[in-house]
């Protein structure tokens, strides 16, 4: 990998809803990079539109990111149809629905729709990555790799949790996959955010890979009496998408 794509693209993941700006000793701090280059690497994303300078030496993402992420969005071959089905999964269940992807260990939102009236979940906000052990979507796309692609991703660490509940061994998470890959859904039941649950389906592309999983998150106490329906109402949903992207 090319080292300044792979150091811009380190730099471009600082920044989230709940960090906005950054200054370049702030970033040298959290990436453990020399304070010259990460200046200079600054300063070209800058001129190339990727970063935009608010004053004071801080640093916000620029018209380029914006750009780049209106265009993946426009472009993408599951967006359109995938709102199709969350916006249908909404108004029959009043619960909130996500359309995720994974990047090696994390999974990342990329479409999320709410009802008007019901609990908000911040942390399947657009854009946002959670670790994909811990959540339904996550694991319903981790259930489509090879015992050996999935040793290779936790290596000898294993996964760390998020909560009390999440999974902490590599062997519990294989046990939990098979499940997944049994019953055709995944659950994750608090181990992302404490009180919440979610149940997701893998969603396949046109080359027959698990590329996306559609998700519903609800309150734990609604576990025992609409997860079945819930899983059954997502899986259908996926299964649709699945075919469109045939």
């Amino acid at each position: 990998m090319i080292d300044g794509l792979e150091r811009a693209v380190r730099i471009l993941d600082l920044f989230s809803s709940d960090a906005p700006e950054w200054t370049v000793s702030d970033v040298c701090r959290a990436l453990a990079l020399p304070k010259t280059t990460t200046w200079d690497h600054m300063q070209s994303m800058t001129a190339l539109g990727l970063l935009r300078r608010t004053g004071r030496g801080r640093y916000r993402l620029g018209w380029r990111a914006f750009q780049l992420g209106l265009r993946a969005r426009m472009t993408s071959e599951i967006s359109e149809p995938a709102w199709s089905e969350m916006r249908d999964l909404v108004a029959a269940h009043q619960e909130t629905v996500q359309l995720a992807s994974r990047h090696h260990g994390e999974v990342v939102y990329l479409e999320k729709l709410a009802p008007h009236a019901g609990v908000r979940v911040n942390a399947t906000r657009v854009g946002e990555r959670l670790p994909a052990h811990c959540t339904a979507a996550g694991k319903a796309l981790l259930a489509s790799l090879s015992p050996r692609e999935l040793r290779t991703l936790y290596g000898e660490g294993g996964p760390r949790p998020l909560t009390d509940r999440s999974l902490t061994t590599l062997p519990a998470l294989e046990a939990e996959l098979v499940t997944v890959r049994e019953r055709g859904y995944a659950l994750d039941v608090e181990e992302a955010v404490e009180g919440m649950c979610c149940v997701a389906a893998p969603v396949g592309n046109g080359h027959g890979d698990v590329a996306w999983a559609l998700s519903m998150s609800f309150l734990e106490y609604r576990l025992s009496t609409h997860a079945e329906t819930y899983a059954r109402a997502v899986v259908e949903a996926a299964q649709r998408l699945s075919d469109h992207a045939l």
